[in-house]
């Protein structure tokens, strides 16, 4: 049967089905990876419908990031008021919602070649479909912020350039909020604009009317204005002040505080090529490719050099063809559109390299990939002929190449069950990820913690050592590996060690708090108070909120019977932290040292209601002197 022969709606209902079938397993996963930060550790989406108002009016999408994403968190909130808090519901929309940015995608390629026989954009929207680069985005909840940016964007271009066309007002209008929405859920949504002069360009030939004139001047107007709306949109979601709070560090980007800024433009071209061959060849799929993971390449390099002759090829042949519009010519122009915020070119990514990157130029791959595919086969793009041996034998290569993509996406989902999981399945491939040995460290300590039996939690801590080990010869300045390193040491009773990792943790970062909280807590352990307080005492200045140097302070000030700072202190942390039950013990323990036996006893009676176990207040009220003043009571 001929493929004009098919009812239209056929092909959009074939792409919602399969994208459906291809991630309908997520829906058992659990949380994940970036799921915490904006849903589980995330106040404000935990709120639900309550937050609603905040989440549209304050930059807290992501927690210690300027972002405003207050599309796909507002879903967030609702969905874990709606549906407590489950992630079956948070999976489960973001396959629907997949399903149908795919189905946009098809709607896409068909309105900016509309001349084309529609099997040409089905076929685009399988590859899109079943590609495995975009597992991180579908099966992690927080990729709904990718998958809604492309929906709306796609739609905004659709609605944009048919205002153009028919001058239509309501279209201009549905049109811009479309982009409104697309910009709300991602910022890299802007790089949809120049997306709408590209198929207007396109389409005025299948319009049958020159419309060379209007389309440049639509394309001075949209790329001005989309110039202007990105610079308004970086200066806004970065301020100043926000700017030193940022977590992306050379641990994310490698070419963040580079010290050899002279690879910065090789590397990112050749990973350019890295992105390619992944395109064609999806393995290994990892999710986090920081330092040192991506190696440094330099113009001395024979790679770099053919990766330059390679791309400056491609923009030769575009140069040479694009009157023609070839559909494959649009793929490179959109591939490049798409993928300049994370080009590491013009501004630094938050990642050196990450597979959602790729979730929408990847359509502009798709679009080049398939029209190979017709002119191997000699298709006609306009009425395709599929009876011949060539024809068949093209579409064959890309039947295997679309089936292996499905058998590839389902395989790599498996991995986002969970954080032990992601990390366990993926850790083969990232022996050179100084923050992935890191995050393999920590899910090994929580799952020796979690152990029955001794043997499991020895190994665990074992091979934990082993991975923080790893993380610091990848990345001799990593702080928080340390400081792991200095915590299972001092769990061995290997002070001196342990102090030696805490005391490099404290010089990398200085001003960071939890170094000397490790110092004074490990001084404490030792009851060399003297040594404590000061760091302690520190760690609170640096970081006021922390609860829990507060504690060890109170502890150590009575270890040196320092009961007058004890007072003081206890009486300004427990303002701040009410429902801390240590603080409340170390206020029993300050009024009973001043022979305030009433006040004592009845804090002490009040932690032991909370805290059975607490020994300070089993200390007060055992203590003869307690007991004494209960009879003379």
């Amino acid at each position: 049967m001929s493929p004009r022969a098919l009812r239209p709606w056929l092909f959009s209902l074939a792409v919602f089905a399969l994208a459906v079938a291809q991630y309908a397993g997520t829906l058992s996963y659990d949380y994940a990876w970036d799921d915490k930060l904006v849903i589980t550790a995330n106040e404000y989406t935990k709120k639900g419908i309550g937050g609603l108002g905040e989440i549209f009016t304050k930059r807290v999408s992501v927690p210690y990031k300027s972002e405003y994403r207050p599309v796909p968190q507002a879903l967030h909130a609702v969905e874990y008021d709606v549906f407590g808090g489950t992630p079956r519901a948070g999976h489960a929309f973001n396959v629907l919602w997949y399903a149908l940015a795919c189905v946009m995608v098809y709607a896409f390629v068909r309105f900016a070649f509309g001349g084309l026989d529609r099997l040409f954009a089905w076929l685009v929207a399988l590859v899109f479909v079943v590609h495995p680069l975009h597992v991180e985005v579908v099966a992690n909840i927080k990729g709904r912020d990718e998958i809604l940016a492309l929906f709306f964007g796609l739609w905004s271009v659709v609605l944009l350039v048919a205002a153009l066309e028919k001058r239509s007002a309501p279209r201009l209008l549905a049109g811009a909020a479309c982009l409104a929405l697309a910009l709300l859920s991602k910022s890299n949504a802007v790089t949809f604009l120049p997306v709408v002069p590209l198929v207007a360009w396109y389409r005025s030939r299948e319009l049958g009317v020159s419309r060379r004139l209007v389309a440049s001047i639509a394309a001075v107007a949209v790329c001005s204005a989309g110039v202007v709306a990105l610079i308004r949109h970086v200066q806004s979601t970065v301020s100043p002040e926000m700017a030193l709070h940022l977590s992306s560090t050379v641990l994310n980007n490698v070419f963040l505080w580079t010290t050899r800024p002279e690879t910065i433009v090789p590397t990112a071209l050749v990973i350019v090529a890295r992105y390619a061959r992944l395109f064609v060849f999806p393995h290994p799929l990892i999710h986090i490719y920081g330092y040192d993971q991506v190696p440094l390449s330099t113009w001395r390099d024979l790679l770099t050099w053919l990766v330059a002759g390679g791309l400056a090829g491609v923009a030769v042949l575009v140069l040479k063809t694009w009157r023609r519009r070839p559909p494959a010519v649009f793929g490179v122009v959109f591939f490049a559109l798409a993928y300049s915020p994370y080009s590491n070119l013009w501004f630094y990514a938050p990642d050196t390299m990450a597979d959602r990157y790729m979730f929408i130029p990847s359509i502009g791959l798709a679009i080049v990939a398939v029209h190979g595919v017709f002119r191997l086969g000699g298709i006609d793009l306009v009425q395709p002929a599929l009876g011949g041996a060539r024809a068949r034998a093209a579409l064959a290569l890309l039947a295997v190449f679309l089936i292996g993509c499905f058998a590839r996406t389902l395989w790599g989902s498996r991995d986002w069950r969970n954080d032990a999981t992601l990390i366990h399945n993926r850790i083969r491939y990232m022996q050179n990820g100084a923050a992935a040995q890191a995050i393999y460290g920590h899910t090994l300590l929580k799952e020796g913690h979690e152990a029955a039996d001794a043997e499991t939690r020895r190994t665990r801590k074992a091979a934990a050592m082993k991975a923080f080990t790893r993380a610091i010869q990848i990345y001799p300045d990593f702080q928080a590996s340390w400081i792991a390193i200095g915590k299972l040491f001092a769990e061995q009773g290997i002070y001196a060690k342990a102090e030696l990792a805490f005391f490099k943790a404290q010089r990398l970062e200085p001003l960071n708090p939890d170094a000397y909280f490790c110092l004074g807590t490990l001084y404490l352990a030792q009851r060399d108070h003297d040594l404590a307080i000061p760091y302690l005492e520190k760690a609170v200045l640096l970081d006021p909120t922390m609860e829990e140097a507060y504690v060890m302070l109170g502890k150590a000030y009575l270890q040196a019977d320092a009961i007058e700072n004890l007072g003081a202190m206890v009486r300004t942390a427990r303002e701040w932290f009410p429902d801390n039950v240590e603080l409340e013990a170390l206020l029993a323990t300050y009024h009973f040292r001043n022979r305030d036996y009433a006040q004592a006893v009845e804090l002490a009676r009040a932690v032991l209601a909370r805290d059975a176990r607490n020994l300070l207040a089993i200390t007060i009220l055992s203590s003869p002197l307690t007991q004494e003043f209960a009879r003379a009571g």
